[in-house]
């Protein structure tokens, strides 16, 4: 088997790790996607790689696949609109250069092949012209988190490229979150002249005085302030979990682990409860007459958020209960 579209997909270290679990626990669930090589008797694979790497580093040498009978182009193209998880600007701009260098696919055509506008197609093309080899290696390693380069690094590389690549230069082979790099752009943003270039040129340094800057913060705050900064945590998580359960994870994987998922769900939905429960009795110390124990301004409350609903939806409406 050919793994020719490696280069095509960004390292998702955290993903990773995630299968490499769920492929111990369950073995392999669903099939790899390959088509016909021109030499008899090979295959080259279209969709499947991280699985395919995964299998490999637990010593596997056979992988179920699934064989379309299209070109490579055409299965690459239909991988792209079946595709169920959301993919980065970054790995778009590759498959389009892809197709149009390799392929010898136009603009319009590629734009009419992937239902998209010609001025779609043109900007992520133009992605390749803004981030250097050095940046785009660094993302498909993993070593920058491509949302991170999307929403820091390209508008830092288009404003001032030389800057752009000190400050990659600078992570050295360190891998760093997206928080960090956001931490990273908004100190750029905010530094003058002779602090920009100081920050490009020891990115490393300013992480870890950044890091000793919250550690010591953590360490004069209050309990009031740890936990209104955890139900903030906690409210980060949920949005995450929430964008994951909708775009980050495909409908197989998702019908795989449904029963961990529903699991999970209720652990933590009781979890939540005894925390709000709490929490009102606490506020409602000193005020026997009050008959709601909700800790709510009012108007509000915590008993009816929206991602409180789409958590319950997720195990009632999973894909085993489909329409």
């Amino acid at each position: 088997m050919e793994l020719r579209y490696q280069a095509l997909r960004a390292a998702e270290p955290s993903r990773r790790r995630k299968l490499l679990s769920a492929l111990c626990e369950t073995g392999q669930q669903v099939p790899v996607v390959v088509v016909a090589a021109a030499t008899a008797g090979r295959y080259v694979l279209i969709d499947g790689y991280l699985r395919v790497d995964v299998l490999r580093s637990l010593g596997r040498d056979v992988v179920e696949a699934t064989v379309w009978s299209l070109g490579e182009s055409e299965a690459l193209i239909a991988r792209f609109h079946l595709e169920g998880r959301t993919r980065s600007t970054l790995e778009e701009a590759w498959l389009l250069e892809h197709l149009a260098k390799d392929e010898g696919l136009s603009l319009e055509e590629l734009g009419r092949r992937l239902c998209r506008t010609k001025s779609w197609v043109s900007r992520r093309l133009g992605l390749r012209k803004v981030l250097t080899a050095e940046m785009q290696a660094k993302i498909a390693a993993g070593q920058i988190p491509a949302q991170a380069a999307m929403k820091y690094l390209l508008p830092l590389a288009r404003a001032n490229a030389e800057h752009a690549r000190k400050l990659v230069a600078g992570l050295c082979s360190q891998r760093v979150s997206v928080r960090q790099m956001g931490k990273l752009y908004a100190a750029y943003r905010a530094a003058d002249a002779v602090g920009r270039e100081r920050l490009c040129n020891s990115p490393l340094v300013f992480l870890q005085m950044e890091a000793q800057a919250e550690r010591a913060a953590e360490g004069q705050s209050t309990g009031v302030d740890r936990l209104v900064s955890d139900l903030g945590a906690i409210a980060g998580l949920c949005g995450r979990a929430r964008r994951r359960a909708c775009t980050g994870i495909s409908i197989e994987e998702i019908a795989v682990a449904q029963d961990r998922i529903g699991a999970a769900m209720g652990a933590a939905r009781g979890a939540f409860a005894m925390l709000e429960q709490e929490l009102g009795r606490r506020l409602d110390h000193d005020r026997p007459g009050t008959a709601d124990g909700d800790l709510r301004p009012a108007g509000q409350g915590l008993g009816n958020t929206c991602d409180r609903a789409g958590a319950q939806d997720l195990t009632q409406h999973g894909p085993g209960n489909s329409p």
